[in-house]
């Protein structure tokens, strides 16, 4: 029986470790974006944790081992991650005031909130080896049992958070639940607190154990896309965030981030927006043709802040693209080029928003993707701080991957009605409603929101587009009409995001 209990003690332990690592991620993201900084970080202090708690649960299990000290391993840990969504918003926030740069602002983070009780859950399993184990001859099977249990506990946990905790519950409850799965199993062991060891075997150390190494054998078969003989790769690289591939054929230029086209470029016009989405997502100007300010977090070829750098020429233009590596693609393939009014910042767009001192008249958000998408410029907290940050009849635009209705439209909707919250009107534009598309289809969906109370017509938005014009909005005006979405959407199955609970990979994937 007693057996049986260290059983259940070193496989929580190790389910919880792990899956406070998948839930840090969200932690952090708001604050520091999503890159492999943040990643790094976690998993870095996640085994540098484990390693000064092998090693101090090996040295506390030569003397005078106890249930009741194990009682103090576990309860110690889950008191510590229970507490901490009382306090890792305000800490994150002033780490990232104070900022000490992309890298080390996750790493801080990561170091106050997880090595302590990542330390104390490595105690975990050399502890309970030396108390399984009732002779030396049997240390070795009890050691490598328990390890294995451990990491089973740390796929358990893994899989748990990542596939069904993050978008069912939330962040703050999953973490509330990890500390009282901790409390609750030290309960488990106060019967037995008292219980001691014989300490016959005195000279037998369980200080080296040999961690169960899984090799996961990831065959992915990968089938690169047929390439047409007229087209020629110009670059191909992995970055912090993308593989990156640029083609060329005889009349454009290219831009993939991973399988997804991000842009295209008509060689013989590089203003010019060819890819339909820029276009409606140029609707933006309609609202605001008298716009100042503008800023664009996702930067891609930089195909609409070129064309809005060139026609308006007086207009101030700030990029935020969290890639540096993009940037410059953008600037070598892609004829970008900076000046007075065109300005591009290498940094996560939230940061930028939340750090900057400029008033908007429009902020166009085109860092959404097909198959992920960065769920910290999704949630309401994040348009709150847009909010703040546009002029008084300012307007932000959001261009969206889904559908409108149906599965495949959860994303859509979702977003929607977290920007309802916030502004007072909403406007929806399917990319593709003129070509007889359902809207249950996946496509763009441009997403308008503005500040001002009173209600535009469409068709004063097409006037507006049209007295415009400059090669910005759809060839054909009437397609702005025929794709506008004046219906209300049916949002009841979805949720309004927050920092706290948007699942957006749920969301996008049903």
């Amino acid at each position: 029986m007693i057996r049986f209990l260290l059983n259940i003690v070193v496989f929580i332990s190790g389910a919880v470790l792990m899956a406070l690592e998948i839930v840090g991620s969200r932690m952090l993201a708001p604050y520091f974006g999503s890159s492999i900084f943040v990643w790094g970080s976690l998993i870095s202090v996640v085994l540098a944790a484990l390693s000064v708690g092998y090693y101090w649960g090996g040295w506390l299990s030569e003397r005078s081992p106890s249930f009741g000290r194990l009682l103090v391993l576990l309860l110690v840990p889950g008191v510590l991650i229970f507490f901490l969504p009382f306090i890792y918003p305000s800490i994150n926030f002033s780490i990232a005031e104070v900022d000490f740069g992309s890298r080390l602002n996750p790493l801080i983070a990561s170091t106050i909130f997880f090595l302590l009780p990542g330390i104390f859950l490595g105690t975990v399993t050399p502890y309970a080896i030396r108390l399984a184990a009732t002779t030396l001859a049997t240390v070795g099977s009890t050691a490598g049992s328990l390890y294995a249990l451990s990491t089973c506990g740390s796929i358990f946990g893994t899989l748990l958070t990542a596939f069904y905790l993050i978008p069912a519950i939330g962040v703050i409850n999953i973490i509330h639940s990890l500390g009282m799965a901790l409390v609750l199993l030290a309960l488990l062991l106060w019967p037995l607190a008292r219980f001691r060891l014989d300490n016959v075997e005195k000279a037998a150390t369980v200080a080296k154990t040999t961690a169960t190494l899984l090799l996961l054998a990831a065959l992915s078969a990968t089938f690169a896309p047929a390439v047409w003989a007229r087209v020629k790769i110009l670059l191909e690289k992995d970055t912090f965030y993308h593989h990156i591939r640029v083609e060329e054929d005889e009349d454009a230029r290219y831009l993939y981030f991973d399988r997804t086209l991000q842009s295209a470029m008509n060689l013989n016009d590089p203003t010019t927006l060819r890819l339909l989405y820029s276009r409606y997502a140029s609707l933006g100007l309609a609202f605001r043709p008298d716009a100042k300010k503008a800023l664009i977090i996702g930067l891609g070829g930089g195909s609409i802040p070129k064309k809005y750098n060139k026609e308006f020429p007086a207009m101030e233009i700030d990029v935020a693209e969290i890639d540096p590596e993009v940037i410059q693609v953008a600037r070598k393939y892609f004829s970008l080029k900076e000046g007075k009014n065109l300005r591009v910042h290498a940094q996560d767009g939230r940061l930028f928003l939340t750090r900057t001192a400029q008033r908007y008249d429009l902020i166009l958000l085109d860092a959404y993707y097909t198959d992920a998408i960065p769920f910290h410029l999704t949630t309401r907290e994040f348009f709150q701080v847009a909010e703040r940050k546009l002029a008084p009849n300012g307007i932000v635009v959001a261009n969206i991957i889904g559908a409108v209705t149906g599965p495949g439209g959860r994303i859509t909707r979702s977003v929607v009605k977290t920007l309802r919250e916030i502004f007072p009107q909403i406007y929806i534009f399917p990319t593709r409603g003129t070509s007889g598309v359902s809207l249950d289809t996946i496509q763009n969906v441009i997403v308008i929101a503005a500040k001002e109370r009173q209600r535009l017509d469409i068709r004063e938005i097409t006037k507006r587009a049209a007295s415009l014009g400059r090669d910005l909005f759809p060839n054909s005006l009437r397609d702005i009409a025929a794709s506008y979405h004046d219906s209300k959407l049916d949002d009841n199955d979805v949720p309004v995001l927050t920092d706290d609970y948007a699942p957006t990979d749920n969301l996008l994937h049903p």
